[in-house]
């Protein structure tokens, strides 16, 4: 195969650096790309592009590897790796930030909050800005703050023609739209995001575990369903349930006394084995829980949005479904509030169409073996079936191939419109992957 063309870093089979370079977050995805090209700036982007046209060889687009289901590569396929591409450039006079494809999140936390800044990202510490914020991107602050994508002013996309384009409010303004929520892999490759920030100092930390107890869970999710709706949106809680048990992770953007009484429903619950409730720095909380985070694993999980309390009875067979997990602690069915300034911005401002769900429901589970996996996948599997009867709408950040008609579940009422978008943007449909935006014609 001829490489001509290419610039930037390029990666193919044989070389020293390819069984790495192909690794995805996922140690479950085992794919064997054709070539991976790191790219530095937006002209490596477009040469990529062009190539892969030119040798009718698909393509790929990842930042931080760590699409659920692996579509950020692909066996003979081209990868544009945009990992090299994680320059910040922070202007205070404004409150903005642009920031390269590549970036990871815990970088950008520490760079901003030298200068006294918070920012809406995700919690895994390796994850790539572009991944986060182009599906919607949730977070521990989110509730106050927004969505990732809400706070983003401005994009630059290298599209399929290889041609640079802006994308704001006022300059391809239908692409920008498509790219807050539905942006990732679809319409071409984004190289570079500017964000507006807030200041912060402190917040108060949250962590409570209800370990070794299992009358603990179906109390945990009774309480949250009637505890999220009138929660005070300085608050954002990523918490769940396992076989044993139940946690809590939040940030308050305000006190520890104030924050105990938020709790105070939660606090009740009996059994508690940990309770932190801590005053810190921004940058040591996202720390902590950055922490809890392996480098990589072998998961698969499914998202889906709640729109509405759930009864006793369908608690009671989600509890169910966690006391048949396969594992102890590594099979988990999570929730991760949305509500408050989620709320704020209407449903048609972005593409990010479940603007009005009370939170995300997840199922997950990992494993060690390859051997493990089948019983893993099949447990997710049978939870998610269940699961998608009481629910509407699937979380495109937690993709999961076995979703029916994945592409009204994850775009809702917004389909059509990116349907058109995508048209424009990719007639040829060059940006393509097994759950990726079909243009009509």
């Amino acid at each position: 195969m001829k490489y001509k063309g290419l610039t930037g870093k390029v990666v193919v089979p044989g070389d020293p650096e390819y069984e790495r370079a192909r690794q995805e977050y996922n140690k479950a995805i085992d794919k064997y790309p054709a070539v991976i090209v790191y790219c530095f700036n937006p002209e490596d982007v477009a040469n990529a592009i062009r190539w892969s046209r030119e040798n009718a060889i698909r393509l790929r687009v990842r930042s931080g590897g760590h699409n659920y289901e692996g579509y950020s590569t692909g066996t003979h396929k081209l990868v544009i790796d945009t990992t090299f591409m994680k320059d910040i450039k922070l202007n205070i006079a404004d409150d903005t930030v642009r920031i390269e494809a590549g970036t990871r999140l815990l970088p950008l936390y520490e760079y901003l909050y030298k200068y006294g800044y918070t920012f809406p990202g995700g919690t895994c510490p390796r994850v790539a800005i572009s991944g986060l914020v182009l599906g919607g991107g949730i977070g521990l602050s989110t509730r106050y703050l927004g969505l990732t994508t809400d706070n983003l002013l401005e994009a630059e996309m290298v599209g399929a023609g290889g041609n640079l384009l802006t994308a704001n409010c006022e300059c391809n303004s239908e692409l920008f739209w498509a790219l807050r929520g539905a942006g990732g892999g679809n319409f071409g490759v984004v190289t570079s995001y500017k964000f507006g920030l807030q200041k912060v100092n402190k917040v108060t930390l949250i962590q409570l575990r209800w370990d070794n107890n299992v009358a603990a869970r179906l109390q945990f999710l009774q309480v949250w369903q009637k505890w999220l709706p009138h929660l005070d949106r300085r608050l954002s809680s990523f918490s769940g349930i396992y076989k044993r048990g139940a946690w809590v992770n939040a940030f308050f953007y305000g006190k520890p006394e104030e924050a105990r009484r938020i709790l105070a429903p939660l606090l009740a619950i009996p059994g508690l084995t940990l309770e932190n409730i801590d005053y810190v720095p921004f940058i040591d909380a996202v720390k902590t829980i950055a922490a809890m985070y392996p480098e990589r694993e072998a998961f698969q999980t499914a998202g889906r949005f709640v729109q509405r309390q759930f009864s006793l009875d369908e608690l009671e067979k989600l509890i169910s479904i966690m006391d048949r997990a396969p594992s102890d602690r590594d099979s988990s069915i999570r929730v991760y509030s949305l509500g408050g300034a989620v709320r704020d911005i209407k449903t048609d401002a972005t593409s990010f169409a479940y603007r009005n769900a009370g939170y995300i429901m997840a199922i997950t589970s990992s494993w060690e073996s390859k051997a493990e996996a089948p019983q893993h996948r099949k447990w997710v599997n049978a939870g998610f079936k269940y699961i998608y009867t009481i629910t509407r709408g699937s979380y495109i950040n937690f993709p999961y191939s076995q979703t029916p008609d994945y592409e009204r579940a994850y775009y809702g009422e917004h389909l059509r419109r990116l349907r058109r978008i995508k048209k424009e943007y990719d007639p040829h449909n060059i940006f393509s992957f097994p759950q990726s935006i079909k243009p009509r014609f």
